[in-house]
């Protein structure tokens, strides 16, 4: 669900300061340079070893040789200092010889000017990393109250990993090092959200989180009243401080929630799987929404014999009506997000108990069908787990050499297969993130000499498991769609999609669909072209429960895009009989227009 892509670079305003509190509804234009920097006049004698400088600087800068790239950064900025690239690598530089304050003024000339620059190892790809870059100089310098300044500005620039200040992120769990010798200080406490929990009643605990959330709703996500008015959202955060006393901690962790739901869009969740209060429960069984219904295609050990069932009722309440309720607690940009997550949430007890679809404090019944029998089962539950949404799993009774092709390594983040019969290369993005053994490049690279060596006349791009990554290593498997078109003009071009296509997968899709003519195969995305996007981390003090807001508006098409979802041009939806089959009829499809 996490993905990294550039932003515009704050300028003379961010330098100056913006404070915490001054919160606008709508954040997207926020960051915009100034341009009030004044041109200076160019030094560079020789432009093209200027340039032959630049490139060997940043290949440098990207295999982290900081001592071989410090000198050549300090001359080129020397002979031309309107590149705010060449400053940020020079800023990296200072900072990784531990000239903390030659970093500074290095970093506070790149966010001047602005930069678009990826790929460096512990890097800032954007403005507001880069502040808290100059926060950590600032820090190890000794300086405190300016480390503490440029993280605020960093906060108020919409930061989004303000858990890993003080080491309460899921991926670091002890504050930050250039902030050691201040963690106890009571100014660095207020930036990084640590209030203390030892010496306050469970209900003021309470209290704390959701004025928390509050807080950090209204400072992250950049357009949290898109879809509510502030003051209708404040009624219900009001509403629910009034009620913690009487409501367990699973019920209160159910009614923030509920306060996500309202923000109306993706990227927005609340996971209670690792906190230290409210934790939620889960049904043994992985649901999915087909169309003709709601079916078991994953177990526990204890019930694998309930996969292929449908659902018809949970509890006393029918299925339709359930899938319903569940979508006031989830935050989505389509309804075909709402087939995606739906199933999941239903599969979360205090969910169902806080949508009344099984009553509070009863346990779970399921009516099942399977082979024209009606049954129920009062499944056992356990505790939550959560390593990203549920994909389609792979069917347990059919062995590797019977699986379809779109289920054989959905759980690679990309991999290929030709179909020399076919003169067809069908390839699957699974996941927007470099393997270990082979970059996204490389893998570009060697599907492009397949296609050139085996004759390729349809490249077929299977997106249907991808729901984002880090969008900043996608432009060479773009590239190589229109490579694709340029060298087979008569080939056809597929590009298969559906409902858990979404985040940096859906860049995929939207930008291929821009410079290419592909035949979109499956069902619509889960997503718009242009729409609130990214995911910032917040966990909440007392708690401890983690969960993201979308910080960040995405223009990935033309702006005046309103697509609600990218639709298919060969509509083609799985039913739960085709699946259990194991049958495949979308590719199936493309096959049959291939010969």
């Amino acid at each position: 669900m996490l993905y990294t892509s550039g932003c515009v670079l704050l300028g003379a305003l961010l330098l100056a300061g913006v404070s915490v509190n001054a919160v606008a509804q709508n954040k997207a234009t926020e960051m915009v340079n100034q341009a009030d920097n004044v041109y200076l006049a160019s030094q560079v004698k020789k432009p093209t070893d200027y340039l032959r400088d630049k490139q060997q600087a940043v290949q440098f800068a990207q295999q982290a040789q900081w001592p071989q790239a410090k000198p050549l950064l300090e001359k080129l900025t020397k002979q031309y200092k309107n590149d705010g690239a060449t400053w940020y690598l020079l800023g990296l530089a200072y900072f990784n010889h531990k000239q903390w304050l030659d970093a500074v003024s290095a970093f506070e000339q790149a966010l001047s000017l602005g930069y678009r620059l990826t790929g460096i190892p512990d890097g800032a790809s954007t403005a507001n990393d880069l502040m808290v870059k100059l926060a950590q100089a600032y820090g190890f310098a000794g300086e405190q109250s300016k480390a503490i300044e440029w993280l605020n500005k960093a906060l108020a620039a919409r930061w989004d990993d303000k858990p890993k200040l003080a080491g309460r992120s899921l991926f670091s769990r002890d504050t930050m090092a250039a902030f050691k010798s201040m963690e106890n200080s009571e100014a660095f406490k207020r930036a990084a959200g640590v209030i203390d929990t030892q010496n306050i009643s469970r209900d003021a605990g309470w209290r704390s989180d959701l004025a928390y959330l509050y807080a950090e709703i209204q400072r992250l996500h950049v357009n949290p009243f898109h879809s509510i008015s502030q003051a209708d959202f404040k009624a219900q955060v009001d509403a629910l401080d009034k009620r913690i006393p009487q409501l367990s901690d699973q019920q209160i962790v159910f009614g923030f929630m509920q306060l996500i739901g309202l923000l109306n869009n993706g990227h927005n969740i609340l996971i209670p799987a690792w906190g230290a209060q409210g934790n939620f429960t889960q049904l043994p069984v992985q649901f999915y929404l087909f169309n003709d219904g709601l079916y078991i295609v994953a177990a526990s050990d204890d019930y694998q014999h309930l996969i292929g069932s449908k659902v018809e009722r949970i509890g006393e309440l029918a299925v339709d009506k359930a899938i319903e309720l569940v979508g006031s607690i989830n935050a989505r940009d389509n309804q075909m997000q709402q087939s995606w997550l739906a199933p999941y949430y239903l599969s979360l007890v205090p969910v169902l108990h806080g949508l009344d679809i099984v009553p509070a404090e009863q346990a779970v019944t399921l009516t099942l069908r399977k082979q024209d029998e009606q049954f129920t089962v009062t499944p056992s539950t356990r505790a939550m787990r959560f390593g990203g949404f549920p994909k389609l799993p792979k069917l347990p009774k059919l062995r590797a050499s019977e699986l379809p092709t779109y289920l054989k390594h959905n759980d690679r983040p990309y991999w290929h297969e030709h179909f020399a019969e076919q003169s067809l290369l069908y390839v699957q993005v699974n996941d927007v993130r470099n393997r270990k053994d082979v970059s996204l490049a490389e893998f570009s690279t060697q599907l492009r000499d397949i296609i050139i060596s085996n004759d390729i006349n349809s490249l077929v791009l299977d997106l249907r498991h991808n729901s984002g990554g880090n969008g900043s290593i996608t432009p060479p498997l773009i590239a190589l769609t229109a490579f694709f078109e340029l060298y087979k003009p008569q080939g056809k071009l597929f590009v298969m999609v559906g409902r858990n296509t979404f985040s940096a997968g859906h860049d995929i899709l939207v930008k291929v669909q821009a410079i290419t003519n592909p035949i979109i195969v499956g069902e619509p995305s889960a997503t718009r072209p242009n729409t609130i996007g990214e995911s910032g981390w917040f966990n909440l003090p007392y708690s401890r429960q983690h969960g993201l807001l979308s910080s960040q508006f995405h223009q990935t098409s033309a702006p005046e895009d309103h697509r609600i979802w990218v639709a298919p041009d060969l509509p083609i939806e799985l039913s739960a009989g085709d699946y259990f089959a194991g049958k495949d009829p979308a590719l199936a499809a493309i096959f049959s227009l291939s010969h």
